[in-house]
């Protein structure tokens, strides 16, 4: 089962639904606790009245021994004793018995009980101490005994009642601790078990998605067909429909790409090649001499038209090299001979500015595509030629390392900023320097480069010419790249 919520309520139900419970289980846990505090105050309760209910029979003992006491004595000391017990103490006693049993009704109807007891007992006490004064003694001890005995049978019917809540209590109070542990047990597993079950859930229904997301980016890259768009109305859901939507724009991107492509290499590639050719059958005079200033727009015309032939080779090697459709023929071979071919290619345009190439004596062997080095090492030195003064030198250097080979080609041109260092090997970027009209180019050469030394698992960067200008510095690996070879 799926909620159709957005992230945001889902995250208020991950929080809210165990901060719900924990109240919950406050709420239980305090009313728990407030009636196992009830017991012991209910306990202690009990202990009081019985306390009290003792020390009231203590009080009237105490009144009726000091009035024996007077009757053998005649000493004031026991009657003044005896007034203060029957006027002072016992009243006040009776007071806060009153205030201790009133709220519950079975104590309320001792202490009248009680209060009656008392006060009976206090009436016979008084009788007898108006026939001692009067002179008569022979009932003293019979009616103040009958007036205690009926108070202890009150106080004792009283603290029977009392005990029996007082037995109770230990009993009740052990089931509310047993319960409150066996609560306490129970809401930590609980709580331990929803948390579980909400990460499970919020697990399944937000993670797994979001790794579909995450396959689905892989398979962007990979060009590859997309999973099914996520189900859900939240954020991640949306997110999914603009991700398929943005993955068919781009598919529908590249449909057109390749038709352009397609276009560009076949209707402008071959009608160009066929100018080229004839402009250079008229140029050789194979088809006649031509006038002088049309000869010259001729040349101009054919170098224009070369360049447009380049321009959309490089396009078409630059797609394919980015699609993952460029094969390379790995082989061992000698990188001197390939820079040698390179140098030679080029050789007419820099015997036009008077440059000498200086290349390397030593030969190395490495792994590579011969024709497609080649196409680096020419890209790199016809830059090279470009940017440098007329009658410099281009210096061409070759080093073997530990595992791979290392090619430096320096010359004597304006350098590269070094703010511009990683701009000039992506597609259509030049330096300020590039955007001199004489020197202007396609701006692919370097991106063909670095994209052609990355398939070979090697590597292109440029850096300063201890002398002034740049030096590129191209590696090639001395054994096949795994990735290559396979």
């Amino acid at each position: 089962m799926r909620l159709n919520l957005k992230l945001s309520q889902k995250g208020l139900i991950l929080v809210l639904v165990p901060i719900v419970f924990e109240l919950i289980f406050v709420v239980c846990l305090a009313t728990l606790l407030k009636q196992a505090e009830d017991g012991m105050i209910k306990e202690n309760h009990s202990r009081a009245v019985v306390t009290m209910a003792h020390d009231l029979q203590k009080l009237f003992y105490d009144a009726g021994a000091a009035l024996s006491f007077y009757r053998m004595t005649r000493d004031d000391a026991f009657m003044r004793r005896y007034q203060s017990a029957i006027n002072e103490k016992i009243p006040l006693h009776l007071q806060k018995c009153y205030s201790l049993m009133k709220d519950q009704p079975f104590e309320l109807e001792s202490y009248k009980k009680m209060e009656q007891a008392t006060k009976g007992g206090i009436e016979e006490l008084e009788r007898c101490r108006v026939r001692l004064e009067d002179g008569v003694r022979q009932f003293f001890i019979v009616e103040s005994r009958l007036s205690l005995e009926k108070l202890l049978r009150v106080v004792d019917e009283l603290i029977q009642k009392e005990r029996e809540v007082q037995d109770r209590a230990p009993g009740a109070q052990t089931a509310t601790r047993r319960t409150v542990v066996y609560f306490l047990f129970a809401g930590v597993a609980f709580s331990v078990l929803l948390g579980i079950v909400l990460a499970m859930f919020f697990n399944s229904d937000i993670i797994n998605r979001v790794k579909v997301m995450i396959a689905n980016t892989r398979r962007v890259v990979k060009r590859e067909s997309l999973l099914p768009r996520v189900s859900g109305k939240d954020e991640i859901a949306q997110l999914d429909n603009v991700f398929h939507e943005m993955s068919e724009a781009l598919d529908e991107a590249s449909r057109y790409k390749q038709e352009m492509l397609a276009m560009v290499s076949h209707d402008l590639r071959s009608p160009l090649m066929s100018v080229q050719v004839s402009l250079a059958l008229l140029n050789s005079g194979a088809l006649g001499d031509l006038p002088k200033g049309a000869s010259k727009e001729a040349l101009i015309a054919e170098k224009n038209a070369s360049r447009l032939i380049k321009m959309i080779n490089d396009l078409l090697d630059i797609e394919k090299l980015e699609s993952g459709r460029f094969d390379l023929d790995l082989k061992e071979g000698d990188v001197l001979e390939t820079i040698d071919r390179a140098v030679a290619s080029i050789e007419a345009l820099a015997r036009a500015k008077n440059i000498t190439i200086k290349t390397p004596d030593q030969s190395i062997s490495a792994v590579f595509d011969a024709d497609r080095i080649e196409q680096v090492f020419t890209n790199v030195l016809s830059n090279a030629v470009k940017f440098a003064p007329e009658e410099s030198e281009i210096v061409v250097s070759l080093k073997k390392e530990t595992n791979f080979a290392e090619i430096r080609i320096a010359d004597r041109g304006p350098g590269v900023p070094a703010d511009k260092r990683d701009a000039i090997f992506e597609r259509f970027r030049q330096t300020g320097a590039d955007k001199q009209a004489e020197k202007a180019g396609s701006g692919l050469g370097l991106a063909i480069a670095r994209a052609l030394m990355g398939e070979h698992k090697g590597g292109i960067a440029v850096d300063d010419n201890p002398g002034g200008g740049s030096v590129f510095i191209l590696t090639l690996p001395l054994k096949t790249p795994s990735s290559a070879a396979s």
